[in-house]
This record gives C-alpha cells, sequence and structure tokens, in this order.
C-alpha cells in the first residue's frame, strides 16, 4: 500500500506539469510551458533533497524530533527517526548485556584477559588483576611485555592451546598459576588463568611423601634380603623351609626394585630441570641398552635388529634417557613371544631426531593407550606381575622424554604388536658445527 507522503508527490508532480502544460497551450505553445513545468519541479526536488540532507545531518548529531519537511521527504525523515531510535535501543540493550557480562566475570575466582588480534589487552576482570598484577594504564600493551616468563612467550606465540601452561606466580613467591589461551573471532584470544597453589601443594606433599617412604623402606629390605640370601645359601636349612625362603627372597627383589623406579620417578619429578646437557651418541647408547635386553631375553633369544646414522647425538642426561629406551625395549622384549623380532631405529626428522622401538608382540587394546603412562596403570596385572613389571615403566620414560623437551606416542593393536615413538626437538641435537673436531 502506497504512503500517503508518496501519493501526495505524485500529485504534486501532476499539478505542476498539468498547469504548465494549460499555461502552455493558453500561451499557444504546449511544449515550452511543460519544459518550464519540469524545471520548477526538479527546482523544488533539489531543494527538499537538500532540506532533507540537512535535516539527517542534524539529526544524526542532536536527534532533532521535528521537521519541516512535506510529503516524500516527511515519510523519510520519519523513518530515519525510527531507525535512530531503534539503534538507540539496540546500543542501550548491547551495553547492558556487556556490564552483564563484565559483572559475572567480575565474579568469577579465574582471571579473564581478552586479547584483540595484535596481541593487546583489550580487558581484563578483578581477579586477573590481582593474579597477575594488572593496572589501568596497562590497557593496550602487549600482554607478553607484562608476562615476560620465557616459557609463556613461547606458548603464547606459538599458537598451539591444546594444554594448559603452570608457572610460578613473578608477583607471589608461593603462588602457582595456570593459564590456558583459547582462540575465538578473526585472530582474538581469550586468557583464562587460575591459582592452583593449592593443588601444586598437595601434589609436592605427595612426590616428597612417595620419595621419603621409598627411601626409608629400602635400608629394612636391604637387610630382609641379606638374611634371606644367608639362609637360602646355608646348608643348615631344613628343606622344607627352602621354597618359602626362595620366594620370600624373589618378593623382596621386586618390591626392592619397585622402591628403586619409585626413587627414580620421584627423582625425576622433583629435581630442578637442568638446562647444560651433555652430548649423547645415540648409537652407543642404543647397542648398550640391547645387550642388556639380550640378556634379559636369555632363552628366549629374541632378535634385535638396530639400524640408523651413528652420527647422531643428542643433548641430555646419559643416565636418564638409558633409563628411558631401556624400559620401551625391556616392555617390548618381555611382551613379545620366543625369537620374535624387535627393532629400533634412529633418524633425523624434518623437525628433530625420531628414536623407534617396534616387535611383534602381543599388542594392546587402543582403549588403554592413553593411560599407559599413568602410575601403576596395567593392562594385564596378572601378566604384569608374572613378568616382573611394576607399572611405573612408562611413567619414568614420560618424565624423562619430558625433561628433554621431546614427545612420546605409542601405537598399538591387539595381536600385531606395538610401536613407541620418541620424537625430540631440532634443539636438543648435536648440530656438525657443535661436534669436536679432529686435529
Amino acid at each position: 500500500m502506497q504512503r500517503s507522503g508518496f501519493q501526495l508527490e505524485v500529485w504534486c508532480f501532476l499539478g505542476f506539469v498539468g498547469i504548465a502544460a494549460l499555461l502552455g497551450l493558453l500561451c499557444g505553445n504546449t511544449l515550452l510551458g511543460l519544459v518550464f513545468g519540469l524545471s520548477l519541479y526538479s527546482l523544488r526536488f533539489f531543494y527538499q533533497s537538500y532540506c532533507l540532507a540537512q535535516w539527517v545531518y542534524s539529526a544524526r548529531l542532536s536527534r532533532l524530533d521535528t521537521d519541516q519537511l512535506a510529503s516524500l521527504w516527511g515519510d523519510i525523515a520519519e523513518d530515519v527517526r525510527f531507525m535512530l531510535g531503534r539503534h538507540d535501543k539496540e546500543k542501550l540493550r548491547l551495553q547492558a548485556v556487556v556490564v552483564r557480562v563484565q559483572e559475572m566475570t567480575a565474579a568469577l575466582i579465574d582471571g579473564v584477559v581478552l586479547i584483540d588480534k595484535r596481541g593487546n589487552m583489550e580487558w581484563w576482570n578483578q581477579a586477573a588483576g590481582h593474579l597477575l598484577g594488572f593496572r589501568e594504564v596497562d590497557q593496550g600493551h602487549k600482554l607478553t611485555n607484562l608476562i615476560r616468563h620465557p616459557q609463556f612467550v613461547a606458548y603464547f606465540d606459538q599458537r598451539d592451546y591444546s594444554r594448559p601452561l603452570e608457572l610460578a606466580s613473578s608477583r607471589r613467591q608461593d603462588q602457582q598459576l595456570q593459564l590456558q589461551v583459547h582462540s575465538f573471532g578473526q585472530g582474538e584470544r581469550l586468557v583464562v588463568v587460575r591459582d592452583i597453589t593449592h593443588v601444586f601443594k598437595l601434589e609436592q606433599m605427595r612426590k616428597d611423601f612417595v620419595a621419603n617412604v621409598s627411601h626409608e623402606l629400602r635400608t629394612p629390605l636391604t637387610v630382609l634380603r641379606g638374611y634371606l640370601e644367608t639362609l637360602i645359601d646355608s646348608d643348615e636349612l631344613p628343606r622344607q623351609w627352602a621354597g618359602p625362603c626362595r620366594q620370600m627372597e624373589q618378593q623382596t627383589q621386586r618390591m626392592a626394585q619397585l622402591i628403586q623406579d619409585l626413587i627414580a620417578l620421584s627423582k625425576l619429578e622433583t629435581d630442578e630441570r637442568e638446562r647444560v646437557h651433555d652430548k649423547v651418541r645415540l648409537s652407543s647408547l642404543i647397542q648398550s641398552v640391547v645387550q642388556d635386553a639380550q640378556a634379559l631375553s636369555g632363552g628366549n633369544r629374541h632378535q634385535f635388529v638396530v639400524t640408523g646414522d651413528s652420527t647422531i647425538s643428542l643433548r641430555g642426561n646419559e643416565g636418564e634417557l638409558r633409563s628411558a629406551f631401556s624400559n620401551i625395549v625391556y616392555n617390548a622384549t618381555n611382551y613379545s613371544a620366543a625369537s620374535a623380532i624387535i627393532a629400533i631405529s634412529f633418524e633425523r626428522k624434518a623437525d628433530g631426531v625420531e628414536v623407534v622401538v617396534k616387535d611383534n608382540g602381543i599388542g594392546i587394546d587402543p582403549k588403554h593407550l592413553p593411560r599407559l603412562t599413568e602410575r601403576f596403570y596395567r593392562v594385564d596385572p596378572s601378566r604384569s606381575v608374572l613378568s616382573g613389571g611394576t607399572g611405573l615403566g612408562l611413567a619414568i620414560v614420560k618424565h624423562v622424554l619430558l625433561r628433554h623437551d621431546a614427545d612420546l606416542r605409542i601405537n598399538s593393536m591387539l595381536g600385531k604388536g606395538t610401536t613407541v615413538y620418541c620424537v625430540f626437538p631440532a634443539e636438543a641435537v648435536v648440530s656438525a658445527m657443535d661436534e669436536p673436531q679432529d686435529v
């Protein structure tokens, strides 16, 4: 349905044209009259357009409620007032939503920091200001200029936020923080900061307890093993006691191995990480591990196939790396049939060095893979007990690789064997320039 302003404008146009044509007809020149009438209407049209443009400009600045425009231009002015009013209402609604969100985030005990696509801080809640020490003058500055810890800078810039980052607070000596970054929008990021001091202290207490108990149990177990060995070797031991004594001696050996693994794991968790590492030649280390595995294999006669570049060397702790590779190779030996082939390879990759241990043993159901590195987790407890396992081997492997910035990946299928990948970063590889030169 046509609006009244448009209809009025049509009648106005027809009126101009009709009167001009009538005057032209009376004067004997109808065409000249029509041209004159259209010219007058055009002047009126441009004048009304100019008045509308001026009114819109003034209305945008001062929200004018009235106008002096007529017909079609009056309707347009009314529409502009309506849209301005709707815009104001929408703006107030959005402002209320923003205020509501800010109030909710202010009530959180976790810190929230909003980062724009250039890495500058746009906004943060009260908890973030308290945990990270932000002030109002910090708004608009880069987050990495305020949190300058090298680990956080590397974590923030790499844009791989699948895992949170745990750091000691620079403001409080006894405070531990967890930072998790979430990407959204077009390059914007949201940083969530949590105070995990309580959880960190509980975890530290657990580690200290395990380490202390392991050390305390080692001495009495050594005494028990000594007496049991003496009794077993004695000719005066009654025959009926020989079997029980051997079983006790075997169990004390198993407990001693468990305590030794616990002490090793506690040391890996509690010792400060050393950034200066020795040069470790992979070929020599793996050959030494294979020799020990052959002795472990005994009559089973497993076949060990080692391939790799003998010039590859890593920066690392040789004792820790030996422990990690030994646990992986021993697992392959224990869970493979007699005469099975165990392949060990190490080679350079684009992103570092990859060490692979592959067997064709009993394999593991894929549902167990995510939990294999947990302490005391066993896929088949009865089989692990018979093989002498403690359930700590892969936990030790995981912590050793973490201390060397390496990744652990395990692929396995039931009845098809297991493949373990240890991927060391390029920074851990000793380059040719670092190799000593022969004179």
